[in-house]
C-alpha cells in the first residue's frame, strides 16, 4: 500500500485538479451548486489513490457516484430502493427524448448523470491505469466543444488542463527513470508555467489571428460538410444555425450550416431572393421602428412593385415549389406578377418594407408562379443622383447615440475622394469586400460584449465575420455620411441542379440565408449592394450591364405581354449570358460535391488507419527511435521497454529483473534477447564494469522492438489482478 501511495500520489493530485477544473465549468453552465460535487470528486480520487485492491476501489467509486446523484436529485426519496425506481422512471423518458431529438437540449438530470459518470471513468483511467493521453485529451476535447459550439471562453481552463497533462506525463516519466530526471522535470514545469503566464497576458493577435486566418478555409469546409452540425447535435446547448429568422435584435456568434431545403425555383437565370428589410439599428442588431398593418388580399393574383424605374433589363417566368410551411415569400428585385398555383389562399403585403407573406391554404403542395421583371440600374444614371437625400427618408439615417465617433471618422476617410453618391457607396462597399484587413468566416465570429457596439467591434477589433457583419457595417457607415440605407435579408441564388434545359432548377436551403444593404437612389428606389467577400449579387448596379450584342428587353406591365417577352429570342440570348452570374465565390455557401465528400471519407479512413498503426506498432516505433536518437540508448531504451512489458505482464513484488526477464521470455518467446539485455542492464545499474559495446545493446533493443507487435495484449482486468 505504501508503494502505491508513493507511486500514484502526484498523479492523483494532478488528476484531481484537472477534474475539478472541468466539472466546475459544467456545474456553472447548468447553475448547479458546486461545493458538494467538488468534494465528491476529491474523495473519489483519494479512494482510487489509497485503496490497494480493485474491489474496494470499485465499491468506493460506485458509492461516490450514487451518493452525488442523490444529493443533486433526491426525487423526494431517501437513498433506498424507491429512489432507484424513481430515478429510472425519470431517466428513461429522457433517453427516449434524446434518441429522437439529439443532445441539443439535454435536461440537467440526464446531463449531470452522463457527465459525472464520464468524470469518474476518466479518474479511473488517469489514476489507476495511468492513461495520461486518453484521460486528459478527453477533458480537453470537452472544452474544445464548449468553446466552438456553446460560445464559452474556455481558453484559460484548456491551458491549465494542458499544463496538468504535461506535468502528469513528466511525473510518470520521472518516476520510471528512478528519479534521475528531477532537474529536467523542474525546468520543464517552470517553462510550462512561463508559457501559461505568457499565453494569458500576451495579446491574442500574436498567435490566434495568424492561426485562425490560415485555417479558416479548412474549418469552413468542415462546417459545410456537416461536422460542426453533427457535434452540435450531441452537445449540451443550442447554437445559432444558418437560416431565415424574424428576430435580429442581437447579432453575432458562430454559425452552423443547415442544409435543409426550403424551396425550389425553376427559372432561366439566378438572382438574389429578397424577403424583408429593417431600419432601426440598436447597436446590437436590427429592429423595425414601427410596424404598419399589411394589405391582405384573399386572391390568387397580386402585382408587387419594388422599383421606381420602368427601365427593365430582363423578364422571366419563375415557378416556386415550397418544402416547408414558412409563410414569407422570397422575391427577385424589380416588379413581380404573382399567381398562386396551389397550397395558398392569398397574400399579405407590407408596403413599407416591400415584404410579402402568404396565407396558408389546405393543400399540401405549395406552389406559386411569377413573372419577374428585373430593373436596370445604369451606373451613369446613378452617378447623376444627388448626394443630398436627407429630406427624403430621414428614418433610414437613424443611428444610436452610443455609436462610437470613430465609425463616422472611418466613413469620411473611406469616401474622401468620392464625389457622387454612387461613388461614395461603392467606396464603402469596396473597402469592406476587398480590403485585406477583413476576413470572411462563419466559425470564428464571437458575439460582442455587453458594452460593445456590434459594428464598431467588427470594424476596429475582430474584423472577422459573415454577411450580417459586413452588411450591417456598410449600412451604418453610409448613414454616418447622411446616405439613406437599410438592412435587407433573404437568400443567395442557391444551388443549380444540373440539366440541359433552358429553364434551370435551383435549390435554396437554410445555408443560403444572406443579408445585404440597400441604398436609396431617387428615381430608382432601393438599390442592392454587396459588401460581403466571396458573394456577387447579379442585381447590383454594373453587374449585368448590357452591351451592343445584348439589347435591353423592354416590357410593359401587363402579364400577357410579359409572358411573350419570356419566350423571346433576345431573352434566351441574354439569359444564357447571365447564367454564370453566381460566381465561384458563392461556393462558400454550397454543400460539398460528391467528390469533396469522397475526399473527406478518404481522409477519415486514412486517419483511422493511422490510429490503428499507432496502436499496433507505436511501441515498436518508439523503441526504435530511442535506439537512433541517443548516443547511448541502452539506459532509456531498457527503461521504456521494462515499463511497457510490466503493463502486459505484471512484475511480482520483490521479483528481480533477471527472474522477471525469464518470466517474460517464457510467456513471449519472441523476446528471447530480453534476458541477455537484462543481464547487461543489471551490470550497469549496480556499478559493475560496463563491458557490452553500445552497438550490441542497440542490436538487442532493435530485435526486441521488432517482436513487440506480435505480443498478445493482456486485458486490463488481468493486469489489475496480477498487480495484487
Amino acid at each position: 500500500m505504501l508503494k502505491r501511495i508513493k507511486e500514484k500520489g502526484l498523479l492523483a493530485i494532478i488528476m484531481t485538479v484537472a477534474l475539478l477544473i472541468s466539472l466546475g465549468r459544467f456545474l456553472s453552465m447548468y447553475n448547479l451548486e458546486q461545493t458538494f460535487a467538488m468534494a465528491a470528486i476529491t474523495i473519489l480520487c483519494a479512494g482510487l489513490w489509497l485503496f490497494p485492491f480493485w474491489p474496494l476501489r470499485l465499491v468506493w467509486g460506485a458509492g461516490v457516484f450514487i451518493g452525488t446523484l442523490h444529493h443533486y436529485f433526491p426525487l423526494d426519496h431517501s437513498l433506498d430502493r424507491e429512489w432507484f425506481v424513481a430515478f429510472w422512471q425519470q431517466v428513461k423518458p429522457l433517453l427516449t427524448l434524446v434518441q429522437e431529438e439529439g443532445f441539443g437540449r439535454t435536461p440537467s438530470l440526464l446531463a449531470f448523470t452522463l457527465i459525472f459518470l464520464a468524470v469518474c471513468l476518466i479518474a479511473v483511467l488517469g489514476i489507476e491505469y495511468e492513461l495520461i493521453g486518453l484521460s486528459y485529451l478527453s477533458l480537453l476535447g470537452y472544452f474544445l466543444l464548449l468553446s466552438i459550439f456553446n460560445r464559452v471562453d474556455a481558453v484559460n481552463e484548456s491551458l491549465l488542463l494542458l499544463l496538468c497533462a504535461l506535468l502528469a506525463n513528466g511525473v510518470r516519466h520521472y518516476r520510471n527513470l528512478g528519479g534521475k530526471s528531477f532537474w529536467f522535470l523542474l525546468l520543464g514545469g517552470g517553462f510550462l508555467g512561463l508559457l501559461l503566464f505568457g499565453t494569458l497576458n500576451l495579446p491574442d493577435a500574436w498567435l490566434r489571428d495568424p492561426l485562425a486566418s490560415q485555417s479558416v478555409s479548412l474549418r469552413n469546409r468542415l462546417n459545410e460538410a456537416g461536422l460542426y452540425s453533427f457535434v452540435e447535435k450531441v452537445g449540451i446547448g443550442g447554437n445559432t444555425r444558418t437560416g431565415f429568422g424574424e428576430d435580429d435584435e442581437t447579432l453575432g456568434g458562430a454559425l452552423i450550416d443547415d442544409a435543409t431545403v426550403l424551396f425550389r425555383a425553376t427559372q432561366s437565370y439566378p438572382h438574389y431572393w429578397r424577403v424583408d428589410s429593417k431600419d432601426q439599428y440598436t447597436g446590437k442588431g436590427w429592429e423595425r421602428q414601427w410596424t404598419v398593418a399589411p394589405f391582405v388580399l384573399e386572391a390568387s393574383e397580386l402585382t408587387v412593385t419594388h422599383s421606381e424605374t420602368e427601365n427593365f433589363l430582363l423578364t422571366q417566368q419563375i415557378e416556386l415549389e415550397f418544402e416547408t410551411n414558412d409563410l414569407y415569400l422570397p422575391l427577385p428585385y424589380g416588379n413581380s406578377d404573382l399567381t398562386i398555383t396551389s397550397g395558398f389562399s392569398g397574400f399579405a403585403y407590407y408596403e413599407e418594407t416591400q415584404r410579402v407573406n402568404l396565407l396558408l391554404g389546405e393543400k399540401e403542395n405549395r406552389k406559386l408562379t411569377m413573372i419577374s421583371k428585373e430593373p436596370h440600374y445604369p451606373v451613369s444614371a446613378l452617378q447623376q443622383v444627388s448626394v443630398d437625400q436627407k429630406g427624403i427618408l430621414m428614418r433610414y439615417l437613424q443611428l444610436p447615440d452610443s455609436l462610437p465617433s470613430r465609425v463616422g471618422q472611418l466613413a469620411e476617410a473611406i469616401t474622401r475622394e468620392a464625389n457622387t453618391l454612387y461613388d461614395q457607396v461603392s467606396a464603402v462597399e469596396t473597402y469592406l469586400n476587398s480590403s485585406e484587413d477583413f476576413r470572411y468566416s462563419k466559425v470564428d465570429v464571437v458575439a460582442p460584449e455587453l458594452n460593445q457596439d456590434y459594428v464598431d467591434r467588427f470594424l476596429f477589433e475582430s474584423k472577422v465575420g459573415y454577411c450580417d457583419n459586413f452588411s450591417s457595417a456598410m449600412v451604418v457607415l453610409l448613414r454616418t455620411l447622411g446616405i439613406p440605407a437599410r438592412w435587407a435579408k433573404g437568400f443567395s441564388p442557391g444551388t443549380e441542379i444540373p440539366s440541359f434545359d433552358q429553364q434551370k432548377t435551383y435549390e435554396i436551403k437554410n445555408l443560403n440565408a444572406h443579408s445585404w444593404p440597400e441604398v436609396y437612389f431617387s428615381g430608382f428606389g432601393w438599390v442592392p449592394f454587396e459588401p460581403t467577400p466571396s458573394f456577387t449579387n447579379p442585381n447590383r448596379p454594373g453587374e449585368n450591364e448590357p452591351d451592343s450584342s445584348t439589347p435591353v428587353v423592354k416590357t410593359s406591365t401587363s402579364t400577357a405581354e410579359s409572358r411573350e417577352t419570356v419566350e423571346s429570342t433576345t431573352l434566351e440570348t441574354t439569359a444564357n449570358a447571365l447564367n454564370q452570374s453566381p460566381t465561384e465565390d458563392n461556393q462558400e455557401e454550397e454543400v460539398p460535391s460528391k467528390s469533396q465528400n469522397f475526399i473527406w471519407l478518404f481522409l477519415t479512413v486514412l486517419c483511422l488507419a493511422v490510429l490503428f498503426l499507432v496502436y499496433r506498432y507505436g511501441e515498436m516505433v518508439c523503441l526504435l527511435l530511442l535506439t537512433v536518437l541517443f548516443k547511448d540508448p541502452f539506459y532509456y531504451g531498457y527503461s521504456y521497454l521494462l515499463k511497457r512489458l510490466e503493463r502486459k505482464l505484471a512484475r511480482g513484488a520483490g521479483e528481480t529483473l533477471t527472474n522477471y526477464s525469464q518470466t517474460v521470455v517464457a510467456r513471449y518467446p519472441e523476446l528471447k534477447d530480453f534476458i541477455e539485455l537484462t543481464v547487461f542492464y543489471e551490470t550497469y545499474l549496480y556499478g559493475e564494469k560496463y563491458n557490452p559495446p553500445v552497438s550490441h545493446c542497440k542490436k538487442l533493443l532493435q530485435n526486441i522492438a521488432c517482436g513487440l507487435p506480435k505480443l498478445k495484449e493482456t486485458s486490463l482486468q488481468d493486469t489489475s489482478s496480477m498487480q495484487k
